[in-house]
């Protein structure tokens, strides 16, 4: 996606939005919003040429400053929901690698959260791995972690202004079973420009400029992850991962 400078007021980075500490009295490093595992590997190492100063201005990856503390504690939930997407989207915790070779090799890596998914109360057990349609049970709050970990960096990279509190209301389901009006409106998103965003901030110039927007949303990658932050009414995030999991998270002010 195309890079934006950022002019908001800096005063508001002083602390990691996740846990509150003081940036300049904690190790600090960049996290990327979203994380980095659900994009491809392609746009990653286009993203790290770019960080790096030899790449294009639309090979930028969102990020934010945090603790680093807070980032590490994400990378195990976040490789979980990898784990999860694969498996749903091959029908199988155990792949065919001809056919489908990323999945194959993620979950092939990572045999403690297939366990995990395996053991699951509900979960597919081994006895009936072929049980059509094929069925997971997930922990939720893994899920969860990192949804609330990314809309809380959407907020911080596009509105320059962190929301620490727990949000009112989150939710994510799978896009394919939304009844077609649930669709439209999940898809529709306010423009509110009857509240103007913070000065200087990246919003700012997407509104006005509609810089990297298509109808209120911000594509990361096509096909794997796009955003939308609405702050007409309290401050509202929705993501959509591989076009199958839709998300939402809202703080009420």
């Amino acid at each position: 996606m195309l890079f934006i400078e950022d002019y908001s007021d800096q005063r508001q980075k002083s602390w990691c939005i996740h846990c509150g500490a003081a940036i300049v009295v904690v190790e600090a490093n960049r996290d990327h919003v979203p994380s980095k595992l659900l994009l491809s590997k392609a746009l990653r190492r286009r993203g790290a040429k770019f960080d790096r100063g030899c790449g294009e201005p639309d090979d930028y990856l969102p990020q934010v400053v945090i603790c680093k503390r807070c980032n590490s504690q994400f990378s195990r939930d976040e490789t979980y929901l990898l784990c999860l997407l694969h498996a749903l989207c091959a029908g199988s915790l155990y792949p065919d690698p001809k056919i489908h070779p990323v999945a194959a090799n993620v979950l092939r890596s990572n045999r403690d959260i297939i366990r995990a998914l395996k053991d699951a109360p509900g979960g597919q057990m081994l006895l009936f791995n072929d049980l059509q349609p094929f069925t997971l049970y997930p922990d939720s709050d893994r899920i969860s972690n990192v949804i609330l970990k990314n809309a809380r960096g959407h907020v911080y990279h596009e509105l320059g202004e962190p929301v620490m509190e727990d949000p009112a209301n989150m939710f994510f389901v799978p896009l394919m079973s939304m009844a077609n009006e649930e669709k439209v409106n999940f898809e529709e998103i306010g423009d509110g420009l009857d509240v103007c965003p913070e000065v200087g901030s990246r919003m700012v110039l997407r509104v006005i400029e509609g810089e990297g927007l298509a109808g209120g949303w911000v594509v990361v990658e096509e096909g794997k992850y796009r955003y939308a932050v609405d702050w007409s009414s309290g401050i509202m995030v929705r993501t959509v991962i591989w076009e199958y999991l839709a998300t939402e998270t809202r703080w009420a002010t």
